[in-house]
């Protein structure tokens, strides 16, 4: 008889990093996925602009200390001998003394896993204290990879285990009916794809204007159009002369036709100690589809890519690495179609959707 499992999230069915993280694999099971955030208010919450999001940033974290307040006591009293798991934090920035003594009742009679897949302190979505807090008193601490892992104190460093956030939405996709569509598109459009959150939007703009050169050289010598689909919350601006610029605003459906239909999946990061921790994931979800990749030669986007399945750029100088990685897989359909396919295969070897599952059901003893 499986045990019983609780799930503390921000948001369980819109947060990338909940769903990806955990959804996809308790979604459908008897485990408790817990919403700090329900759905409508995590909407509501990401259409305020800076100034909204300023005004109302304690009655965010009134909800989030009260529902979280509601959810502990629940588990304290329904769940003995099972496993409880924490993404990223339980309250923003601070939780509270009350939360801490409920979190420390669980972690005694139930096994205590946290996960968290940013640098969370970079952010300062937690407390140092917060920080050392679930540090202490978890059992298993599971990140996406040795940065984050660098960032636990080295008394606790043993209860690291490294896993990659990856997708098993996209996997299901017949290879060979997504290669058959983006050839039939290659010899007059390659289409860039880049899925992400708002927040990201920094990262991908000083990109533009290379890309728009890297368009205005294939429709000058090729004959080809260069796109770049931005499927995010919010819409990149940005002027372009012969790149063609289309928004799409994010909901999981659409993002995964987005990324079925496009030729090249892109990842530009700045170096900071925040990108550092990124976990490669829009990468993984890319080569999910068979699509090769082009992204910053930053972080883990370094144990993410080979030359088999994409480029990485050194782009802290310039942005030329860019262009010739895109001119390159625009002008010779056999060379993409052997990095399209070697994609697939590094994906399935190393960050399997199976392999990610099989790990949570193990760890929180649900098989």
């Amino acid at each position: 008889m499986s045990k019983k499992v609780s799930i503390y999230l921000s948001n369980a069915n819109l947060t990338p990093s909940s769903y990806y993280r955990f959804t996809q694999y308790f979604g459908h099971t008897e485990a408790r996925l817990h919403s700090s955030m329900p759905d409508y208010i995590y909407r509501w919450w990401h259409k305020q602009g800076r100034f909204g999001k300023v005004v109302y940033k304690p009655l965010l974290y009134l909800i989030y200390a009260i529902r979280t307040l509601a959810f502990l006591t629940y588990d304290f009293l329904t769940v003995d001998n099972g496993t409880v798991i924490i993404s990223r934090t339980i309250v923003p920035h601070h939780m509270p003394l009350l939360h801490k003594w409920l979190v420390k009742r669980l972690a005694r009679h139930n096994f205590f896993v946290w996960d968290f897949d940013d640098n969370i302190l970079e952010n300062k979505s937690i407390s140092p204290s917060d920080f050392l807090f679930f540090s202490k008193y978890c059992h298993q601490i599971v990140v996406t990879n040795d940065f984050l892992k660098s960032l636990i104190d080295n008394r606790y460093a043993g209860k690291v285990t490294l896993l990659p956030t990856t997708d098993g939405d996209l996997s299901g996709f017949e290879p060979q009916k997504m290669s058959d569509k983006r050839r039939a598109l290659y010899s007059k459009e390659i289409r860039l794809v880049w899925v992400a959150t708002y927040t990201g939007l920094d990262y991908i703009r000083p990109l533009i204007p290379t890309l728009d050169e890297a368009a205005k050289h294939l429709l000058k010598h090729d004959g080809k159009k260069l796109s770049l689909h931005i499927v995010c919350n919010k819409p990149l601006i940005a002027d372009t002369a012969c790149l063609e610029l289309t928004n799409i605003l994010w909901e999981r459906e659409v993002a995964k036709h987005e990324i079925i239909s496009a030729h090249i999946g892109i990842m530009p990061l700045p170096d900071t100690d925040f990108t550092k921790g990124k976990g490669g994931f829009k990468l993984v979800q890319y080569m999910s589809a068979s699509m090769p990749v082009i992204a910053s030669n930053v972080g883990f986007n370094q144990q993410v890519i080979n030359k088999d399945v994409g480029y990485l750029i050194n782009d802290s100088l310039s942005y030329d690495g860019w262009k010739e990685a895109i001119l390159e897989l625009a002008t010779d359909w056999e060379h993409y179609d052997l990095m399209a396919n070697s994609a697939r295969r590094h994906y399935d070897t190393h960050f399997s959707y199976e392999k990610n599952k099989e790990f949570w059901m193990k760890l929180s003893n649900m098989e």
